[in-house]
Order: C-alpha cells, then sequence, then structure tokens
C-alpha cells in the first residue's frame, strides 16, 4: 500500500507554501488554482496517496516549501 496524507494537512500545506490558492471541487476531483495556473486532479477523498501530492507540488513549483511539511 502506498503511503498517503490527510487532506487537512495537505491544506495546511497549500496555506503556507501556495498563499492565495482556491480549491474548487469537481465530480471526481479538487481544481487547485494558484498563481494563474491550475492542478485539476486532487483526489476528493480525505486520504490522498503521497504520489498525487507530489505531482502537484512540483507543479507549483513550492518543493522547497513543502519539504518542510514531508510533502515533496
Amino acid at each position: 500500500m502506498s503511503a498517503s496524507k490527510d487532506f487537512a494537512d495537505i491544506q495546511r500545506m497549500l496555506t503556507d507554501c501556495a498563499p492565495g490558492h482556491t480549491i474548487r471541487m469537481s465530480d471526481h476531483f479538487r481544481r487547485i488554482k494558484f498563481r494563474g495556473s491550475i492542478y485539476p486532479s486532487l483526489p476528493k477523498s480525505k486520504k490522498i496517496e503521497i504520489g498525487h501530492v507530489r505531482k502537484m507540488v512540483r507543479y507549483f513549483k513550492i518543493q522547497e516549501c513543502a519539504k518542510k511539511h514531508g510533502m515533496a
């Protein structure tokens, strides 16, 4: 089984590392918008596999900050 993080932890990381981000819910995913870019496919579940989180962190180029939260 792969490692996963609670969405609450991810949200805290986004608040710290991606100030001004917005989250919009779609049918199956969360769409995260930050600095004019949209990451359209963060799963809606309470527990999210760390691979999805790392991909989003790379997409937004917030790796250094996300490392402090254990998500990069």
